[in-house]
């Protein structure tokens, strides 16, 4: 018997999209490379960040000046953190964003640098050149925080052409020109009765597309900005002609500017020189600049390249630097209690992380003061015999991701806890106790006794802390100007550091990282943060770090500075030096600016935030590198589309970071291993377009062929008594065409009716046992709920990196061996050419051509290894 086909469901409505877009974080930085010949490689660890700055950077830290002046922000000079960075990379965007002001220096102003008695006057170079960085975080769904990173100090735009500097390449979005040079010498054709075009009409042709129909002839000195640039071909965007006129293609002909609408120019050289060169539009330098659209940029983007800023003292030399802050107008103090609330309500359901497509895996140890460290023997760990001397004396949080790269610096208990229901970690951190020495051993990433230890989520803005108190009339960190002036001019002077003398704002700065003691020194332990305790690390550094400050920028309110500087000049006198620092704040400042077109700049009290920080609490969890070779492995994407063209632009932006997590939790960090997991993507979810297994047979005799086994047992289970004929007939005759009814009888269970456990997710996870196991090692319910194996990516990529983990695909996709990575997951080896011709494609996008996977990957494509 036949039965019906069932009628197709109504229509609804389509589902509220409640994700909330993530934003990609980036230290503002790379890091040099190790050895001759190797590559700058990007920064993971803010500890070690804070070390080396510390270490090298003597003024310039975040909230205090070494003066005791206000500073909202970090520098990094060329001499001193700039030795352990890649200067030619440059200074990279914080986050993604877009660019809202600009102000490029055509040359540096210079000051007047006073001599003295062994010393002439001298000239001091500044840059006031700035890039400023607009960035909108959301979370939880339907709240935003818009926030702002600005870059100062960047390099003019003719310290770019100098010997040194002509190769690094120039940020983005500077409006780059191109001009027509002497060297493009084309010429239009001859005419109809054999006229020639006369010598002054030389220029460069327009084409259709690169190396196509010549449609007219652009004057030397005629200027174009290029919409994109392909194979040494640039695509005409606006062009200039300086009161000049096209030259038609053929002598006789005419050019009007639309001839040459989306024309292509060449790009390369001729006749002994280059046909155009690069060069910028004169209204754009030394002016703040506002560009009526935002321009896009990413986290990791480059903004600049340190600039000058040459100190004042008499016999100070040449010095580049940069500052960066980050700072938003908006009441972050409510947004941090929303987050927090949300995270305390729904972080440990991992249910409620899917709408808003989060990873539910927390990515922050926490360790908090009071916190015993234990000693490790073998894999057993105790409080040792004198626990009290390993008892940490402040909070210290670590990135996860960041301490897992280390395998001598974690542990996984073999069995998983009942309690916490998952494996359990024991992690090696560092700290210092209570008086200040450094402390080392294991906590317990669960249960940890005594102390505690937390995993925690970067959404609930782990240990920052708003500040709105009242900050000085002037920008220092005193309640006024005249004890300012009492600690510069006698910072050792009885009562003058005192936390007394401090503004409030400051006080409770205080008081946040330093908790003991009565505060004669205050000012000047705020303004040496930076020191190092006994194991040469800066902990009060870190702790200030968390501290978001509200404060009057520093680069608006010229009024305030003239007031400091005309106390100054009372107190001590005029002083020529006084002088040139007053006209370059003049110079520097660019709030007003800014503000006539952004209202949201018009008030200029604003909460400044670390910008170490909030890369190193948001940033950190989606860093992945291949651990043979240092190649980025961040899955992003575009990448996703390289790889599977079919993708959509939906797929491919829902699943790049739920796949960069999964594979860094489940160490997937090799080129080979993202390129063979991508190879088997290609076949099991048809390149990220199929996530559930589809079994819509038409055919009954080819379905009973097919699944003869599986549908005797699972017509068995749903009906004891039915005889072989019975299972066969109602099989061939039931279950074509019946997607539902037939996954029920092949993957289904008698304890979960109405449910099957079909191939579900990127490898199509199958079977009740193996649902059941992902279930148990990640705390997924998905044995009650199968179908978040292909409605959750982030449920969809960790269950598929678990499957491989579990398995033990890595080590045969590190030997690239493509038969023993197949057959784990289709032991039938279907479309196993597919299968490794992705696996190529996958490898060629990811790897670059870097050494040693490149050369290991083509050692290995042998008959053996199924190539």
């Amino acid at each position: 018997m036949t039965i019906p086909p069932s009628p197709l469901p109504a229509r609804t409505a389509a589902a509220e999209d409640t994700r909330v877009k993530r934003l990609s974080f980036a230290f503002p930085f790379l890091r040099n490379g190790q050895g001759a010949g190797s590559s700058a490689t990007h920064f993971s660890d803010e500890h070690e960040i804070y070390q080396r700055l510390a270490n090298s950077e003597s003024a310039g830290a975040y909230l205090v000046g070494r003066l005791g002046l206000w500073h909202g922000g970090i520098h990094i000079t060329a001499s001193g953190f700039g030795r352990h960075i890649d200067l030619a990379a440059g200074v990279r965007c914080i986050a993604d964003g877009e660019v809202v002001a600009f102000r490029i220096n055509r040359s540096n102003p210079t000051s007047k640098r006073p001599g003295n008695r062994e010393q002439d006057a001298t000239v001091a170079e500044y840059s006031t050149g700035f890039v400023l960085v607009r960035h909108t975080m959301a979370f939880p769904t339907g709240k935003t925080l818009t926030f702002n990173s600005l870059y100062m100090h960047l390099m003019s735009y003719d310290d770019y052409r100098k010997p040194k500097h002509v190769s690094w390449m120039k940020p983005a979005y500077w409006p780059q020109q191109w001009e027509v040079t002497k060297y493009a010498q084309d010429l239009p054709a001859r005419g109809r009765r054999g006229q020639t075009a006369a010598q002054f009409k030389q220029g460069l042709r327009v084409r259709a597309k690169p190396n196509g129909r010549i449609l007219a002839i652009l004057p030397q000195g005629a200027r174009v900005t290029l919409d994109s640039t392909k194979n040494g071909w640039g695509k005409l965007k606006a062009v200039e002609l300086n009161g000049a006129s096209l030259y038609p293609s053929h002598i006789d002909g005419y050019a009007p500017s639309s001839s040459i609408s989306n024309g292509w120019i060449s790009l390369g050289q001729e006749n002994g020189g280059p046909l155009v060169h690069e060069t910028m539009p004169d209204d754009i330098f030394d002016t703040v600049q506002v560009p009526g659209t935002p321009i896009p940029i990413k986290a990791g983007d480059l903004v600049g390249h340190l600039g000058r800023y040459d100190r004042l003292e008499p016999g100070c030399g040449p010095n580049s630097q940069v500052h960066i802050e980050t700072f938003t107008p908006e009441d972050i103090d409510t947004f941090i209690e929303t987050c927090c609330d949300w995270v305390t309500h729904h972080g440990p359901h991992k249910d409620d992380w899917a709408p808003l497509g989060l990873p539910a895996e927390p990515t922050i140890l926490r360790i908090a003061s009071g916190t015993t460290l234990y000693e490790r023997q073998g894999n057993t760990f105790t409080c040792g015999v004198d626990p009290q001397a390993r008892k940490t004396g402040l909070v210290q949080t670590y990135a996860m991701p960041v301490l897992g790269r280390d395998k001598d610096r974690t542990y996984t208990e073999p069995e998983v806890d009942r309690d916490a229901r998952r494996p359990v970690n024991w992690w090696n951190v560092k700290s210092v106790d209570m008086r200040g020495n450094p402390v080392e051993g294991w906590v317990r990433d669960f249960n940890h006794s005594p102390g505690r230890v937390t995993r925690e989520f970067p959404q609930k803005w782990v240990d920052f802390k708003c500040i709105s108190e009242d900050h000085a009339p002037t920008n220092t960190i005193f309640a006024d100007t005249a004890n300012w002036i009492d600690f510069v001019t006698a910072p050792n002077a009885s009562g003058a550091a005192s936390r007394a003398k401090l503004s409030p704002t400051m006080q409770t700065v205080y008081d946040s990282i330093f908790t003991e003691g009565h505060g004669e020194q205050a000012a000047i332990q705020l303004r040496d943060l930076s020191a190092v305790s006994g194991d040469g690390y800066p902990w009060r550094m870190q702790a200030a770090s968390r501290l978001i400050v509200k404060h009057e920028s520093e680069w608006a309110v010229t009024e305030k500075w003239a007031a400091l500087f005309a106390a100054l000049k009372e107190q001590t006198g005029a002083a020529a030096r006084l002088d040139e620092e007053k006209k370059r704040i003049e110079n520097l400042i660019w709030w007003e600016a800014v503000s006539t077109k952004l209202p949201e700049f018009c008030n200029t009290s604003v909460f400044h935030i670390n910008p170490l920080a909030i890369v190193a609490n948001f940033g950190t969890a989606i860093r992945l590198k291949c651990s043979h070779c240092g190649t980025d492995l961040v899955v992003t994407p575009n990448l996703l589309k390289e790889i599977f063209p079919r993708i959509s632009e939906n797929n491919a932006e829902r699943f790049a970071d739920p796949l960069t997590f999964a594979f860094a939790k489940h160490k997937i960090n090799t080129c080979n291993r993202v390129s063979h997991f991508f190879g088997q993507c290609e076949v099991e979810c048809a390149g990220f377009t199929t996530f559930r297994e589809v079994l819509n047979y038409t055919d009954g005799d080819r379905l009973w062929n097919t699944y003869r086994t599986a549908l005797t047992a699972g017509l068995r289970r749903i009906n004891p008594t039915w005889t072989q004929d019975e299972i066969e007939s109602f099989a061939k005759q039931n279950l074509t065409h019946n997607d539902s009814k037939l996954g029920q009888v092949l993957f289904g269970d008698s304890q979960h009716p109405d449910r099957d456990y079909r191939g579900r997710g990127l490898l199509h996870v199958t079977w009740l046992t193996t649902y059941s196991d992902y279930k148990k090692a990640s705390g997924v319910d998905v044995v009650a709920d199968p179908t978040k194996l292909q409605n959750d990516p982030c449920v969809a990529a960790d269950s598929a990196a678990w499957f491989w983990s579990a398995r033990r695909i890595n080590t045969p996709a590190d030997a690239n061996n493509a038969r023993r990575v197949t057959h784990p997951i289709n032991p039938a080896m279907k479309d196993f050419s597919r299968r490794k011709e992705a696996a190529k494609r996958a490898f060629h996008f990811i790897n670059k051509g870097a050494q040693n996977c490149r050369e290991n990957w083509d050692l290995n494509l042998t008959p053996e290894n199924g190539w």
